[in-house]
Parts: C-alpha cells; sequence; structure tokens
C-alpha cells in the first residue's frame, strides 16, 4: 500500500514523463504487487495458526524447517524439523520426513491411519496385552515387519536399539523413565499428550503433529476438516433442542472413574446436545465414591458406562442402587464397544453423531450407533 500512496502522491511528475496509459498500467501493477504481499503475509499467518484447538502443541511453518513445540509433562519443548541442512535456530533438531517411527500408544496409531502412514511405523510397545482393532497392524506384526517391543511400560531396549529409530513417540505424563532412557540410550524422543486435550477435535487435531513430522500435511488437513465439518453439522442439529442430561462412568475394583468437567469427554457431550452431569474441573479420569455416583445419577436421562459389561444385570451387580435410577429403568444406559478406545479416535465425528442419537433419538431417526450399546 505505501507503493500506491507513493505513485498517486507524485502522480503528476510521472504524468509529466509517461502516457496516461502507461501511468495506469503502473497504478495497476502496483495495486497487483500489494495485493501479492498481502495474500503471502496472510498465508504465513494461516500458516501458523493451523493448530485451532489442540492446546498440548503448536507448530510454526518457517521456509524449508518447522517448529514444532510439545508439552511434555508440565514443559514445553521445542523442536526443529529440518529437510536438509538444520537451521540456526534454537531447538531439538529433528531430520524430516521421519522415516522409522516407534510408538507406545494405539491412539498413535489411529493418528497414522488417519494420514496413510502406517508404513512408518518400525516398532510399537505392545505387548500383546490387548486386542488391535487395526488389519494392517496387525498384519505386519505377524510378518514382523513391524517389531513388538513389549509393553510402553517396560520395553525391550535392546531390541529397540536394533531397531534404529529415527524417533520415539511417546505418551506424555506417562513414560517418564522410558524417555530417561530412551535418552540414555541415544534415541530421540517426543512426547504426545492428545489424552489430555479438552476438546475431541484437539485430540483429533494431534494427526497435525505427526503430519509435520512425515511431510503429510495435505493429507492431515483433508481428514481434520472432514471431522471437523461433521462435528459441526452434529452441533447445528442438536442446538435447538433441550440438553439431555449424561452420566459417564465406569467402576474398577470398587472405584468410580469419571471424566474430568474439562476432558475431552465433557466436550464431547456438550457437541453432542449433553449436559455432563461430573462437571468437576481437570482432564482425565477422577475417582468419585459410589454415593456420588448414585447422587448424580438421580438426575440422569442417559448413562455411559465405559468399560466392559454385558448386561443391565451387571450394572445391578455392581451395586443394587444403580437399578433403582432412572436410566436403568427405562434401559437408557449404553457400554461402549471395545474398539472404541482405539476407532474411536480414529472416527471421532462418529463417535459425537452416535451419543448425540441415544442422547436424542428423536433426532436422529433410523439410525443405529456405531461405538455404543444399549444394554438390556
Amino acid at each position: 500500500m505505501v507503493t500506491i500512496e507513493i505513485l498517486i502522491s507524485s502522480r503528476f511528475d510521472a504524468m509529466s514523463m509517461i502516457s496516461n496509459k502507461s501511468f495506469i498500467a503502473i497504478i495497476v501493477l502496483a495495486v497487483v504487487a500489494s495485493v501479492v504481499v498481502a495474500g503471502c503475509a496472510e498465508k504465513q499467518q494461516s500458516a501458523l495458526k493451523n493448530v485451532k484447538y489442540a492446546e498440548n502443541f503448536a507448530i510454526d511453518y518457517h521456509g524449508d524447517y518447522k517448529i514444532l513445540k510439545v508439552k511434555d509433562g508440565d514443559i514445553w519443548k521445542t523442536y526443529v524439523l529440518y529437510h536438509d541442512k538444520k537451521p540456526d535456530v534454537e531447538g531439538i533438531p529433528i531430520k524430516i520426513p521421519v522415516k522409522r517411527i516407534v510408538v507406545t500408544s494405539s491412539t498413535h496409531l489411529a493418528l497414522l491411519e488417519a494420514i496413510n502412514a502406517t508404513d512408518c511405523v518400525a516398532g510399537y510397545m505392545y505387548g500383546g496385552g490387548y486386542r488391535l482393532y487395526f488389519p494392517d497392524i496387525v498384519e505386519k506384526l505377524k510378518k514382523g515387519e513391524i517389531i513388538d517391543l513389549g509393553s510402553s511400560g517396560a520395553p525391550d531396549y535392546e531390541k529397540l536399539v536394533e531397531l534404529h529409530p529415527d524417533l520415539v513417540v511417546c505418551v506424555s505424563g506417562y513414560n517418564g523413565e522410558v524417555e530417561k532412557k530412551l535418552e540414555e540410550l541415544g534415541i530421540p524422543c517426543i512426547a504426545n499428550g492428545e489424552w489430555l486435550e479438552k476438546d475431541p477435535l484437539a485430540r483429533v487435531e494431534w494427526v497435525k503433529f505427526f503430519a509435520a513430522l512425515l511431510d503429510k500435511e495435505d493429507e492431515a488437513a483433508k481428514y481434520f476438516s472432514r471431522i471437523e465439518e461433521n462435528v459441526k453439522a452434529v452441533e447445528d442439529r442438536v442446538n435447538s433442542t433441550e440438553r439431555v442430561n449424561l452420566l459417564w462412568a465406569s467402576v474398577y475394583r470398587g472405584k468410580v472413574y469419571v471424566p474430568g468437567g474439562d476432558s475431552y469427554v465433557a466436550k464431547m457431550a456438550e457437541y453432542a446436545g449433553c449436559n455432563y452431569l461430573f462437571n468437576m474441573s481437570g482432564t482425565g479420569s477422577k475417582i468419585v465414591s459410589l454415593e456420588d455416583l448414585l447422587v448424580k445419577g438421580e438426575n440422569a436421562d442417559v448413562m455411559v458406562y465405559s468399560s466392559t459389561v454385558k448386561s443391565l444385570k451387571d450394572i445391578r451387580d455392581i451395586d443394587s442402587r444403580l437399578a433403582d435410577l432412572k436410566v436403568f429403568e427405562e434401559r437408557r444406559i449404553y457400554n461402549i464397544t471395545p474398539d472404541y478406545w482405539q476407532l474411536g479416535l480414529l472416527h471421532e465425528d462418529v463417535v459425537i453423531k452416535d451419543l448425540a442419537a441415544i442422547a436424542h433419538p428423536e433426532l436422529f431417526e433410523n439410525y443405529t450407533p456405531r461405538f455404543f450399546v444399549r444394554l438390556s
């Protein structure tokens, strides 16, 4: 715009040297140039702000390198992702695209599946302690194309060293001892904190974390945009209806576990047109008493029991008083499917639509939930 002002202020001098047509052409070129510059600045600003929901990581794009900031526990760590030559900027260097990754959680696999990037997985801290619902990963484990390194809490470090991974993706706030050992072995490690996010879309957005490491931004943008659009469509559909009181809990060895009021589950309930009843502060799981569950349960319209049960009888067997709740009497208690914890993250839009449908069945006629099963 400065160029335009100079040209206009000196238009009489210019007119004395060039024709009217030439002068107009210069003005047009100046306008086009200013638009291009503004467009470039806007594009750069957009790139810097491409993380919309997640609070535990951020990405800045600078030409041929990227700055990836990740919250690991209470500490923010800065990584410099570069292609050929590391730039002279502060941060832990990681050459990209990363070719060989070791992951420590099935949620990491889900996010890699989202951008068709599981070919980079060289090792998985698995141990066979649970069923996997990713057929390609199961097949590669059988063929030895992905090495099972044992549990994420006590992996086989000898096998890990033999793999020569470019990077190990740990779970933020969980793999502290493993991270220390990896540092001793000189194996680069980076934390993934999707499970600590407050919004289900923020969890999904961690696909951009993997995309930055693998140069798959386009794939991640398409995937995330589709999920976001579908979630917003559900939110719009339930927006004008009365909110339904949701009870979400599970009982393990006599202790009641509920998601915190700042957790992604609570936000998921909001997207689905529900009022989450345990609105205590904090993310992750909280432990409450069975009495607290019964008190909150008196106001519940629908309940999700987020652990393995097969029938309403199993709910009654936990405590007979649960059978007195309205959700029990009206048979509005749902169990999550076994693959929820893995495929649910990959299809978060479906999870939210499912939840909206069981809360507001009148708005989703003839719809069968994919990740929630009604108990009988």
